[in-house]
């Protein structure tokens, strides 16, 4: 049984393994300190189809590499952060350890069900928040733990709960290509002046508690206004995979994430209208990682925005559009963007 903030009801594990900067951003406490962000699992399922969709072409392998590189980094991690301790892991060890990271993040309930070292990690998944990224993820643990390529298959495509984790020969271009990504990080700029009022127990932001009820044991992160999950996970991946994309069909991606991100948002933001405001939704961003609102000003013509350390700039240009438009109740058109890797600001007119 995980161990919870008898004031909060988080995982101890969350507050002992996380930091809420006054920045905005939450990231590992210990090294490499990977920032992580609370993500809307239904918005991450509508985003990689419906950009298929819009390409002509399936980016399904581009996500499953972007969080196989990534959950390797991270596995890479974990097991010297123990052996600096004096505790080497066995795989079945570090497997066993994700596993359990798995429920406390809300990533899904894994078991080992086979295991042959070296060759192939057999794993019963429920409750797994996002097909290619949970595969992706599998994969770069079983890499770091046997030093061998880890590629996936569903053992039961129908039901999808055996996944299937085996060595391989790898794709030395498409690695190289989101390793040099995934190298270039998130920088974050530093201003460092939200006040938060954090739990005396669990050292978590005290709203955090109140905006999500976490249960641990069924891999469950449920958002309370909405009912909707989430999941706390690392933003390495998906921010290499939308780099790539670039790379392939030029600046068209960022508006086809942001036109997908802003449909979204504003179907989400519908649903809530009547149980909260407009203020209260962007004083949320910072607590889940999304970045911190320094300007959200209205005049007759329209909205200025600027969004500090943003995880995912279009992800989240589209989300204040659509926020926007849901709770001034009328389209707005954008004028001005200017997306950069720590800052977006937004110029929308009426």
């Amino acid at each position: 049984m995980a161990k919870v903030c008898s004031q909060c009801g988080l995982p101890l594990g969350i507050g002992r393994g996380n930091v809420w900067h006054p920045n905005g951003v939450i990231t590992a406490k210990h090294p490499p300190h990977i920032r992580g962000t609370l993500y809307d699992v239904e918005e991450l399922n509508h985003l990689f189809p419906a950009l298929s969709q819009r390409m002509g072409f399936d980016i399904t392998r581009l996500v499953v590499e972007g969080k196989r590189k990534d959950g390797r980094r991270y596995t890479d991690s974990l097991m010297r952060n123990f052996a600096a301790m004096g505790k080497d892991l066995a795989p079945i060890d570090v497997y066993d350890l994700v596993a359990r990271f798995c429920k406390y993040w809300g990533l899904g309930l894994a078991e080992v069900l086979d295991y042959r070292e070296g060759e192939r990690l057999t794993l019963r998944t429920l409750r797994y928040y996002n097909d290619p990224m949970s595969r992706g993820d599998w994969a770069g643990v079983f890499e770091a733990a046997e030093r061998k390529r880890g590629e996936t298959a569903w053992k039961d495509e129908p039901t999808k709960e055996i996944l299937e984790v085996f060595a391989v020969k790898g794709e030395p271009e498409l690695e190289q290509r989101i390793e040099q990504e995934l190298e270039l990080g998130i920088p974050c700029e530093e201003e460092e002046d939200l006040q938060y009022r954090y739990c005396g127990e669990c050292g978590v932001p005290r709203e955090v508690g109140q905006q999500f009820a976490w249960d641990a044991e069924q891999a469950l992160i449920q958002e309370r206004i909405s009912g909707r999950r989430f999941i706390l996970h690392n933003t390495n991946g998906i921010v290499a995979v939308v780099r790539v994309l670039r790379e392939e069909l030029g600046e068209e991606i960022d508006g086809m994430i942001i036109d997908i991100s802003r449909q979204y948002a504003r179907g989400y933001y519908a649903s809530l209208k009547e149980k909260t405001s407009l203020d209260a939704e962007l004083m949320k961003f910072p607590l889940r990682s999304w970045g911190r609102v320094t300007l959200c000003r209205a005049d007759g013509e329209g909205y200025r925005v600027r969004l500090l350390n943003p995880y995912s700039p279009p992800v989240m240009a589209g989300r204040i559009w659509g926020l926007l438009e849901t709770f001034c109740g009328s389209v707005l058109a954008l004028s001005h963007l200017e997306q950069g890797e720590s800052h977006l600001e937004m110029r929308l007119m009426r």
